[in-house]
C-alpha cells in the first residue's frame, strides 16, 4: 500500500536569518532577505556574532581588563547592530525585525541562531575566498550550507572580486 502525501503549497519563508558583520560585502545579501521576507509577511532577524579571536591574540590579557574590554566590544556590536535595525524598520515600515548579538565561532553561532529561532531560510554573502586564504581562514558561508537546518541563500555580489 503506498501512502501519498498531501503536497502543502509552498507558503513563504516566515523567518529567514540574515547573519552580518557589518560590512558592505554582507550588506549585498540584505536586499534578497528583504523581497523574500516582505513578500512572505515574515519576520526578518539580524545576527552579529562577536568573534572571540581576540582572547587568544592577547593571551597576556586577563582578568578585570579582558572583562572592560569584552564588555566595550559587546556594546558597540550592540550599538551597531541596533542602528541597522532601526534603519532596515525605517525603510520598512510594517516589517517585522529582531535582532541577535551573538558571540563565538560565527558559523557555529549562525546555525545555533537558526535552530533556535526556528528559521526557515538563511540568507549570507559569501566572500567567494579559494586557494590558500580558504584552506587557512575557512568559509562561513560553506560551513553554513554543508550543516544548516533549513535552506540556505548564498549573495556573491556581480563583480566582486575577492582579496586572494
Amino acid at each position: 500500500m503506498e501512502r501519498r502525501k498531501k503536497k502543502e503549497a509552498f507558503s513563504g519563508y516566515r523567518r529567514i536569518l540574515w547573519p552580518t558583520d557589518l560590512s558592505r560585502l554582507a550588506r549585498t545579501a540584505l536586499p534578497h532577505a528583504l523581497q523574500l521576507v516582505a513578500g512572505s509577511k515574515g519576520e526578518l532577524v539580524i545576527l552579529y556574532v562577536l568573534p572571540t579571536v581576540t582572547a587568544y591574540m592577547f593571551p597576556e590579557i586577563g582578568g578585570s581588563a579582558w572583562d572592560q574590554i569584552d564588555r566595550a566590544n559587546r556594546s558597540i556590536g550592540k550599538r551597531k547592530l541596533d542602528r541597522i535595525t532601526n534603519e532596515i524598520k525605517a525603510e520598512h515600515p510594517g516589517l517585522r525585525v529582531q535582532n541577535v548579538l551573538a558571540e563565538g565561532v560565527v558559523f557555529d553561532e549562525v546555525l545555533r541562531a537558526a535552530r533556535r529561532l526556528h528559521c526557515d531560510l538563511i540568507v549570507l554573502a559569501t566572500h567567494g575566498r579559494t586557494g590558500l586564504k580558504h584552506v587557512l581562514m575557512g568559509s562561513v558561508a560553506e560551513n553554513v550550507v554543508r550543516r544548516a537546518p533549513c535552506p540556505v541563500l548564498i549573495v556573491r555580489p556581480r563583480g566582486y572580486r575577492s582579496r586572494e
